[in-house]
């Protein structure tokens, strides 16, 4: 597999033999800068061709889902954690990779281990840039269980982590009104407050 796209065929036959049907929805989003252009936005720089989010839970996902802020968000724009897939990188390789980084926690079956339960579904973008034009991306959402007993030790100082929340399925819909609200405190950060928001709805939904 080359894996150049957000949505490779062959992968995503892999992944429904693996997981069953996974449920995949489009959208259409404009946006401008600095949303893919500025600093700390730069979705699809690097070689970026999709991301995964991991949706982590210590036990009941009824009792919590994780959440993080990085350093340089706008105050309050906590979110489901998400990494970067790279060109050529399997969605796999990529969520086992962004969870030791930001959590220290490592993908196995062992009892210590994060435990990769189900691929929730994908969400596939078309953005349309006004700089950049058309461009196409994708969100790969898994629900993970971390030990009850993990502590969060982020591995990777790039990642700028600056604070955890925890948050109920029902308080999903909450978190994405304060994403789509972010505008209100930075205007830069507003489509990406509004691209965010999208993830956190749809998991509410496929939770």
């Amino acid at each position: 597999m080359e894996l150049q796209h957000a949505l490779d065929p062959e992968e995503l036959a892999q992944l429904t033999l693996q997981w069953g049907f996974v449920p995949m929805r489009q959208v259409a989003l404009t946006v401008d800068a600095p949303f893919l252009s500025g600093d700390h936005q730069l979705l699809t720089n690097r070689g970026r061709r999709a991301e995964i989010c991991y949706v982590m839970h210590r036990g009941n996902p009824a009792d919590g889902l994780l959440l993080h802020i990085k350093t340089f968000y706008p105050d309050g724009a906590y979110r489901l954690p998400t990494g970067g897939i790279q060109t050529g990188e399997l969605v796999a390789d990529t969520l086992a990779r962004e969870i030791y980084e930001e959590t220290g926690q490592t993908v196995g079956t062992a009892a210590n281990q994060v435990k990769v339960e189900r691929l929730l579904g994908v969400l596939a973008y078309d953005l349309f840039h006004r700089e950049l034009g058309p461009v196409a991306f994708a969100t790969y959402h898994y629900l993970v269980q971390m030990p009850a007993d993990g502590e969060l030790d982020p591995q990777d100082e790039d990642e700028s982590i600056g604070g955890w929340q925890w948050c109920t399925p029902a308080e999903l819909p909450a978190v994405a009104d304060r994403l789509d609200n972010v505008y209100r405190r930075s205007a830069t950060w507003a489509d990406w407050g509004h691209f965010r928001s999208l993830s956190h709805r749809f998991v509410a939904e496929m939770l």
